[in-house]
């Protein structure tokens, strides 16, 4: 399959989490007062808004510039990534998932000033389905890379350091 058609992949995973993640995000305005709570599975999983100024976890709370300039520069290089092609289906899904959760969760920052969450495990920080792409599209990625079995993109080869990943490695017998 071309490169052009896994740039598709790119685009469409990358638009549809996008489209998920801020649907999910109006239907939590619409429906939960900011604070509410629904439990889905009692003691397990409910439904919180929060509005979260900072990053992941809480952690720069009154840092909306820096992260708003950061989330523009990682998609910047997501698209870079994109425009070059990948090799692979999967590394195009990968990095689609990764520009789709940094565009939504800056479209929050634009918009709002603060990232919508509402996914509340209460073992765990509240999140979003932004933070779902991004950290899944991220884990597929260097576990691909670790397991060394990573199609690679144009710009960014995941299995080599060096050198040509697809050559034939020569044992040593001394």
């Amino acid at each position: 399959m071309s490169q052009r058609r896994y740039r598709c992949w790119f685009l469409v995973t990358a638009a549809l989490t996008l489209a998920v993640d801020q649907a999910s995000k109006v239907l939590v305005r619409a429906a939960l007062p900011l604070g509410a709570q629904v439990p889905i599975v009692p003691g397990v999983l409910y439904l919180t808004h929060t509005e979260n100024p900072g990053a992941a976890f809480g952690l720069f709370p009154n840092a909306t510039a820096f992260l708003t300039v950061t989330a523009l520069l990682a998609c910047a290089i997501f698209l870079w990534l994109g425009k070059r092609g990948f090799d692979h289906h999967r590394v195009a899904v990968a990095f689609g998932m990764m520009l789709g959760g940094a565009l939504g969760n800056l479209t929050d920052r634009l918009r709002q000033g603060a990232v919508t969450d509402f996914v509340d495990l209460k073992v765990w920080p509240v999140f979003n389905f932004a933070d779902v792409a991004l950290t899944v599209g991220a884990a597929l990625v260097l576990w691909w890379s670790w397991r060394n079995d990573a199609p690679s993109t144009d710009a960014v080869t995941l299995t080599q350091v060096g050198g040509n990943a697809d050559a034939p490695t020569q044992a040593d017998d001394r």
